[in-house]
């Protein structure tokens, strides 16, 4: 027998950075994609797909109540077992962020017309897109941006019933490198600019039912 399903909507409290890609841009405003990533919210969908923009002044951002637009990531009906991973993407030029974004409303409309509306909050229009896996891949191949960091969480009854907060931590996926200037005989050599498994940004992220 299937579980009840409880429609609840998630919004970020805190994002915290402890690794952008380089010092520098830490003390930086810099643009990121924030996806979630939810897996079998329900029985009949593998994985749902929610992309927003967020904008983030030096190391962190916190969100007051008054920041709904800012802050809302999803509203989805879920039932157990599920999860959500979250990934935040390398730093962004605006444009790069407004394709993702397009590309991810793009799949939304071509593979199920009321997506957005279903599981994107009604009131961030222009700042989220959502899209099932299916269609995403194919029409984010080229577009989709790197990813700094990603993290999970599974959903428990109690998450569901009452909401509250919770912490999830992201790691880089990957260890990267990069070319630096050597010196001597040497023209450059290869610098660990993070490795895998290294935690580089922190969400506080609060669930709420309706």
């Amino acid at each position: 027998m299937a579980e009840k399903t409880r429609l609840v909507e998630a919004h970020l409290v805190k994002i915290e950075f402890f690794d952008k890609g380089t010092a520098s841009a830490l003390r930086k405003t810099t643009a990121h994609t924030l996806t979630s990533v939810l897996h079998w919210p329900r029985y009949t969908y593998q994985q749902r797909i929610v992309a927003r923009k967020v904008e983030v002044e030096g190391a962190a951002r916190s969100y007051a109540p008054e920041d709904w637009i800012d802050a809302a990531l999803f509203k989805e009906s879920l039932q157990l077992p599920s999860a959500v991973t979250f990934r935040v993407s390398v730093p962004l030029a605006a444009d790069a962020v407004a394709k993702a974004l397009a590309a991810a409303a793009k799949a939304a409309a071509v593979a199920l017309g009321d997506i957005v509306e279903a599981a994107a909050p009604a009131k961030s229009v222009g700042k989220v897109a959502a899209a099932p896996l299916d269609a995403i891949g194919a029409v984010l191949a080229g577009v989709e941006p790197g990813i700094l960091g990603e993290g999970s969480l599974i959903f428990d009854d109690e998450l569901l019933a009452r909401g509250g907060e919770r912490a999830v931590e992201l790691r880089a996926p990957a260890t990267v490198e990069r070319r630096v200037a050597a010196g001597g005989k040497s023209a450059s050599r290869s610098k660990v600019v993070r490795r895998r498994g290294d935690v580089v940004a922190r969400l506080v992220v609060a669930f709420v039912p309706l």
